[in-house]
């Protein structure tokens, strides 16, 4: 369809049929974006960040095992 037929259409629409088209348009309301996901991995990486013993304060082996053990709590999601 050209524009010309367009404007031509719009014209020859009476009040009622404008009405009942709006009607059946829907507005241009809000949208909610699902952001759980990303809430829900961010969680798990504070929590990881937050109890992560530092590896310049430990010796390596009790800073493996440690983390090892905090990351599979992680990711089970026990805390959160």
């Amino acid at each position: 369809m050209s524009n010309d037929e367009i404007k031509q259409m719009l014209k020859d629409i009476t009040p009622e049929q404008l009405l009942s088209l709006l009607a059946e348009i829907k507005g241009n309301g809000r949208r909610k974006i699902d952001t759980s996901a990303r809430e829900r991995k961010q969680a798990k990486t504070a929590l990881y960040f937050s109890v992560a013993p530092l590896p310049y304060k430990t010796t390596y082996e009790e800073y493996k095992m440690h983390s090892d053990s905090i990351r599979e709590q992680v990711i089970s999601g026990v805390d959160l």
